[in-house]
């Protein structure tokens, strides 16, 4: 490749006479231009290494290294590790457990992370001539913080410079932030891009069954048609998660085609290696095809890239300050991302973008994404506010000011945590805590541990790392309960803390470290992080002088969980549910070692709001650790936060009118105890909601017209003169109504299949127990007197005996089923045929998704 005929590289003299004049410059150029690699090579060029390092700032390990990487070789360099006896590089890496730096680096490529760890000792960034900001478009929490540091980086040293680089996405903004600083814009050659509307069968989505088949199945079209066209280049496919990107790998198996494709996942668990596949050229004969999250979106640049298919999807995180809670929630993706994936066709030759959504969905979107500050927790942001002397935490200048109640909440955090003074300074655990590239919470866990209980060192640091990095148990579609059982290996007592030492210790024995992840299904990639976060956090605490020791009392190390987990820490609240401070109807996750247990108070990693709101990484706490960890808990007068309260209630209230249309249907609302609700008619509904399903999902959440408004409002099955799901959210009873047979059993089925008082014990009566799974969530009367309807459920005594009872509630018969399926998959052992082990998997993978 040419590197001075690249866009970019051609306005070298433009770029450098505008930074000549200003601080700060704005460079939009689209993606491919070579604003990411060529910046810093005119920056080098121009003297701008000889005053300081040239320091560029990635939003992704797997950008920063490839980026590092093309610079080096562009400048005649070989990317290697530091070590006494190699040269000096011009160009370096660092992010979190690589530094491949030394003292004569003039070029640094960094993950923001890092830049914001280094200014925690440098404010003014003095090792530093200029900034580049790369990927500013994509608005990142890090990267708005940095926007905000530079800028009083900039008031104090007129010497420094700052490139924000940015993909054609509201530069005006950027602008207008630094004191409308010139904006230069830079084309590239690019080559026509033909646009296809196709979408499938039903909207798509890979929150349900059905809708995720439908994707797949026109994705697998679409490929099928590019293959038979004869049309030249690689395939990009965008999905909204790996469980996506693995299952539309696996549906183009099952084509006749699939041997003429060379297929290559791209999502962030993969490591360094896997990732840079997707650079190379495919095998002789072979057509490439990538299939990635969005962050094949801006970050990299794959130049053989002719045909892309946008399933128009991404995943986004989503934080409630009031509840401390969180969840990742499936969501279309904004026009400007939507002409960012497109844009990947028409880098080196004439494209074609097929849209799985219609040109009316793509109309009606917002223009950008919503930023993540306004939707994630900002209690590291400003942890690290405070460590940098800045205590007006409202007013700080933020290119995109979070408003109060995400800085109240972050503040109400850290105050729980013990790191705030009142007057918003650090206190000496905030200063602890600080010493870690940690979240709060987890950070607290360490500085419990080192100030009281320096015998359990070893242990909490573990504890840390397993919650800072991705769960590493793996579950594989088709293989539910060879996970199940692997997994189960691990249970403990004292819950899932205690699980993490145990998998951490046989897997640091194992001496097939490869063979072991692979038969207990674990991620060995994920493992291998949590290994080198522990040893990153020994470093840290060794150079406070505190011995790394292990082996106290696991009470002990609770404590230290519950400590850093406060927020987490919760009550019993009736059967099965749970309270916290802040929040009511907490669950355990079916995930959890503890979820067939029942116990007073527990601690949890974190509280997750899906179906349900769900508590993930459980153990049990005892009464004396309450006492002295979270007194109010123990107040059963204690309410969930009024401000939590309010804020969901004014949610609730937008609905104003007697009825609702959804398809053509008319439904009228009622309040049931003060609350709306829609009354749906089964023999009107179930067509409604058939409707919906072939249009937009088994949930419908997708659409974007009438049903997206009553999101929030409760509903009413009336069947048979009877009611269910009464109280339920609108969505929640589309799902059910569209993944399960819930009609009412008749008069002849109940006397056939004789359920009640009727007991299997395992593994005796495992076939005839199992051919009765057909009848799980098929309704019958509940309650005479009330005429309630209630779901055929699963039970299970935990010692080999199972039963069918009616549950009222949808989310009863869902968790003692589920319990009670995981129960049998223990049980059974190598009893089950492959026939009853596709018949459990598939009602257990069914009933998980739901949750």
């Amino acid at each position: 490749m040419k590197y001075k005929n690249l866009p970019v590289y051609e306005q070298k003299d433009r770029i450098l006479e505008m930074l000549e004049h200003n601080q700060v410059i704005v460079v939009e150029s689209p993606t491919g231009s070579g604003k990411t690699t060529q910046l810093p090579v005119i920056l080098h060029e121009a003297g701008y290494s000889g005053t300081g390092i040239i320091g560029v700032t990635q939003p992704r390990r797997i950008a920063a290294l490839s980026v590092s990487e093309f610079i080096s070789k562009q400048l005649g360099e070989k990317m290697q590790s530091i070590v006494p006896w190699h040269k000096p590089c011009i160009v370096g890496y660092k992010m979190r457990f690589e530094d491949v730096t030394s003292p004569d680096t003039k070029i640094k490529i960094m993950t923001d992370g890092i830049l914001l760890q280094e200014m925690k000792l440098d404010p003014w960034l003095s090792k530093y001539s200029v900034i580049l900001v790369d990927e500013a478009h994509e608005r990142s929490l890090n990267i708005d913080f940095i926007l905000g540091l530079l800028k009083r980086v900039i008031a104090e040293r007129k010497d420094f410079k700052v490139i924000i680089s940015s993909a054609t996405i509201n530069t005006d903004l950027f602008s207008m932030y630094f004191d409308g600083c010139p904006v230069i814009k830079i084309d590239a050659i690019t080559y026509p891009v033909t646009l296809i509307f196709d979408p499938p069968a039903i909207t798509a989505s890979t929150d349900t069954l059905n809708a995720e088949t439908a994707l797949m199945d026109k994705i697998a079209s679409i490929v099928g048609r590019i293959l038979s066209e004869g049309r030249s280049g690689a395939i990009l496919v965008f999905l909204p998660g790996e469980r996506a990107i693995k299952n539309c790998i696996e549906r183009l198996s099952k084509e006749p085609w699939f041997k003429k494709l060379f297929p290559l996942p791209l999502y962030g668990r993969l490591s360094k290696e896997e990732q840079e596949r997707v650079f190379k050229s495919p095998p002789f004969g072979k057509k490439k095809i990538v299939i990635s999250t969005n962050i094949a979106e801006t970050s990299i640049t794959i130049n053989d890239i002719a045909a892309v298919i946008d399933s128009g999807l991404a995943k986004l995180n989503f934080y409630n300050p009031f509840t401390f809670t969180s969840s990742l929630d499936e969501t279309v993706i904004s026009k400007a991302s939507c002409n960012q994936r497109r844009g990947r066709a028409g880098r080196t030759q004439e494209g074609v973008c097929y849209r799985l959504y219609t040109r009316k969905d793509f109309e009606s979107r917002q223009l950008y994404t919503l930023e993540e500050i306004y939707r994630t927790d900002l209690s590291e942001v400003v942890m690290r506010m405070a460590e940098l002397g800045i205590y007006d935490f409202e007013n700080f200048d933020f290119i995109s000011p979070p408003g109060k109640k995400g800085i109240i909440g972050a503040v109400d955090t850290l105050n729980m945590l013990d790191a705030l003074e009142k007057d918003n300074s650090l206190s000496n655990i905030g200063k602890m805590m600080c010493s870690f590239p940690l979240a709060p919470r987890q950070s607290r866990i360490i500085v419990e541990a080192i100030i009281r209980y320096p015998d359990l060192i070893e242990e909490v640091l573990i504890a840390a790392a397993f919650l800072s990095a991705r769960s590493p148990f793996i579950f594989i579609d088709g293989e539910e309960i060879e996970a199940r059982k692997a997994h189960s290996l691990f249970d403990e007592p004292m819950g899932d803390f205690a699980s993490f030492l145990k998998v951490f210790r046989m897997y640091c024995q194992a001496a097939d470290k490869e063979r072991f992840c692979k038969i207990h299904y674990l991620d060995e990639r994920i493992m291998a992080e949590i290994i080198n976060i522990k040893e990153q956090l020994e470093l840290i605490v060794s150079d406070m002088g505190v011995p790394i020791l292990s082996g106290g009392k696991i009470d002990d190390y609770l404590k230290c969980i519950a400590k850093g987990m406060i927020q987490f820490v919760c009550a019993a609240q009736g059967k099965d549910c749970y309270r916290s401070l802040t929040t009511e109807k907490i669950f355990i996750h079916p995930g959890s070692c503890m979820y067939k247990e029942k116990r007073q108070f527990i601690v949890a990693g974190e509280i997750v709001r899906t179906s349900r709101m769900y508590a993930m990484s459980v153990s049990p706490l005892s009464k004396k650790i309450i006492e002295e960890v979270a007194p109010a808990l123990l107040d059963k007068k204690e309410k969930t936060s009024q401000r939590s309260v309010k804020n969901s209630e004014e949610e609730k209230d937008k609905i104003k009118e007697d009825s609702v249309t959804m398809e053509g249907e008319k439904y009228s609302i009622k309040k049931i105890k003060g609350k709306k609700h829609i009354i749906l008619p089964w023999e009107n509904f179930k067509k409604t909601a058939a409707e919906i399903k072939e249009k937009y999902g088994i949930d419908g959440k997708t659409q974007n017209g009438a049903l997206q408004q009553l999101k929030g409002l409760r509903g009413k099955i009336e069947m048979r003169d009877c009611e269910l799901l009464t109280g339920e959210k609108l969505d929640l009873i589309f799902n059910v109504v569209n993944n399960f047979n819930i009609e009412p059993l008749t008069k002849k089925e109940e006397e056939d299949i004789r359920l009640k008082n009727k007991n299997f014990t395992v593994p005796q009566d495992i076939e005839n127990l199992i051919s009765y799974i057909p009848f799980l969530f098929r309704t019958t009367i509940a309650k005479q007197k009330n005429k309630q309807l209630g779901f055929i459920t699963l039970f299970c005594n935990g010692e080999g005996t199972f039963w069918f009872k009616t549950s009222r509630g949808f989310h009863t018969a869902l968790h003692e089923s589920l319990v009670s399926l995981q129960s049998l998959i223990d049980l059974a052992g190598e009893n089950f045929t492959n026939e009853q082990k596709q018949a459990v998997s598939g009602i257990y993978g069914k009933m998980s998704k739901i949750i």
